[in-house]
């Protein structure tokens, strides 16, 4: 240890004060109360503060990193060193100098080596002696064990936390919590399920650029770095990744923005061999790709063109499954399977009754929920009234009225959001009826003849869901069609079997 040099004579002191993080400034160890403490103690012992440096006699600030010598230490001690008349630095506790040990110890060395006295305000312990500075020493291995047994305990509790699926650290875009700690749960807000679109895009075979302009028609405007970072987020999937965790990974008290199946999927979609996202060029030969599924694995199909037989496949992703098929076969079983959904024009008329019906049944339904919709919001809007007029009032004070007031808005921001999805105009319902038919009577020539977007709309509209292939019987089975299509199946089943054009009531029996 250097001995102390006693050339410095006088009553003269400088100031220091320091918090590094917001939470000590909040929680009783704000400047304004270092500063305080050591104005009374200078005071009490007939220090002078010296007027010196931009603050006058005052260094040190919010923030000042607790770890390393900042710009500020850095400034006191030049100053310090030049002005001989300074004896004393006078600060609330020694850990406010840093509360890493050996740091602090260099800090109070190099004072020492210009002769400088440090003191504690709060002590009274200074480095004046080889006694003194040991106490200095035990006070601040104090409180880097502190630190340190804090740091261990945040962790560790954060750690359990994660272990249980309780998920308490910062949320991703559209995530809002309920509770605490090991009852927290994490919510979709309306930009959550915004982004499950995206993944359901996605897997749709979508560009980027696509989805991007999907949402921003729904008000929801990111960018192409966020849409990869949600992408590549586990969290939306219901997972919580940590290196808190072994393994890694658990399943979190989170509802999900999409599967664990379809997050793997759009990985498979965006990784390389690099395992960096590449966007690839969609290709018009290839209207499958991703709305397939091998019946055997569960895995979506890809496409691939072999340029030396210029002939185009489509295959499954599947190491080892070994699922290839000629485009042109799968093209054209898929045609054959639209065309047996066309409407014969013979049957045109009692189709158009039924799908009236559906349309008239549809729009009662949705009358009656935005009735209740509607119900719902004059209520929040209400509460929203009164929450305001108890804050106005003074029975509700500020902290009350805020997590109510957002509570509130968020609930009406969801009806409202749930209102939009009823806002179908039905007053052209007879235009919309003939769009329907023929839609319907063409289905294999609309997607025979139509672009790459026409097929793919055509596609989801029958199978939103997609298709399966099955190898064994080399063509496709379908998992879940529109209802409206197994209506056409078993009406055409009904017609069949008649082979006369079915009535009407018929007609309504295959509805029903």
């Amino acid at each position: 240890m250097i001995n102390y040099r006693s050339d410095r004579k006088g009553k003269k002191c400088v100031i220091w004060t320091r918090v590094s993080t917001k939470y000590q400034e909040e929680n009783g160890g704000s400047l304004d109360y270092q500063k305080t403490l050591c104005e009374k103690y200078a005071k009490r012992e007939g220090l002078t503060i010296a007027d010196v440096g931009e603050n006058h006699g005052y260094f040190g600030g919010s923030h000042e990193s607790a770890k390393t010598p900042g710009k500020m230490i850095k400034q006191m001690i030049s100053i310090v060193k030049k002005d001989v008349s300074i004896r004393y630095v006078l600060v609330s506790e020694f850990d406010r100098f840093s509360r890493s040990n050996g740091q602090a110890i260099t800090i109070l060395e190099d004072l020492r080596s210009l002769g400088v006295i440090a003191k504690s305000a709060k002590t009274g312990f200074d480095t004046s002696t080889k006694e003194g500075f040991l106490m200095v020493r035990n006070t601040l291995n104090m409180a880097e064990w502190d630190n340190d047994n804090r740091a261990d305990k945040f962790y560790t509790g954060r750690q359990h936390c994660y272990e249980c699926g309780a998920y308490t650290g910062v949320l991703p875009c559209g995530y809002y919590r309920e509770g605490k700690s090991l009852n927290s749960i994490c919510y979709l807000n309306e930009d959550g399920h915004l982004i499950g679109l995206a993944f359901r895009l996605k897997i749709r075979g979508y560009s980027n650029g696509e989805i991007l302009e999907a949402l921003s028609s729904r008000g929801f405007n990111i960018t192409k770095q966020s849409l990869n970072h949600y992408f590549n987020n586990p969290f939306y999937a219901g997972k919580i990744r940590s290196t808190l965790l072994e393994g890694g990974m658990v399943d979190g008290k989170i509802e999900k923005a999409v599967s664990w199946e379809d997050w793997l999927e759009v990985q498979r979609i965006m990784s390389s061999r690099s395992g960096k996202y590449k966007q690839k060029k969609k290709k018009e030969q290839f209207p499958l790709t991703h709305h397939v599924t091998c019946a055997d694995c569960g895995t979506r199909f890809t496409a691939y063109s072999v340029k030396s037989k210029g002939k185009d496949y489509y295959k499954c992703n599947k190491i080892g499954c070994k699922n290839n098929v000629s485009a042109t076969e799968m093209h054209c079983k898929y045609k054959q399977l639209l065309y047996a959904y066309d409407i014969p024009m013979s049957l045109l008329l009692q189709y158009e009754c039924i799908i009236r019906d559906m349309f008239t049944q549809h729009t009662q339904e949705s009358e009656s929920q935005v009735t209740l919709l509607k119900k719902r919001l004059t209520e929040v809007d209400n509460d929203l009234k009164t929450c305001y007029m108890k804050f106005a009032t003074d029975k509700l004070d500020a902290e009350a009225y805020g997590i109510a007031s957002a509570e509130l808005k968020r609930k009406k921001a969801d009806i409202e959001a749930e209102l939009e999805k009823y806002s179908l105009d039905l007053s052209n319902l007879d235009n919309k009826i003939n769009l329907v038919l023929v839609t319907c009577s063409k289905l294999g020539s609309l997607w025979e003849n139509g672009d790459l977007e026409t097929k793919k709309r055509i596609q989801d509209l029958i199978f939103p869901d997609g298709i399966l292939w099955d190898r064994t019987i080399r063509n496709y089975r379908t998992k879940n069609r529109n209802a409206f299509f197994d209506l056409l199946d078993r009406f055409s089943i009904s017609y069949g079997n008649k082979k006369e054009t079915p009535s009407y009531e018929d007609v309504s029996l295959c509805a029903g």
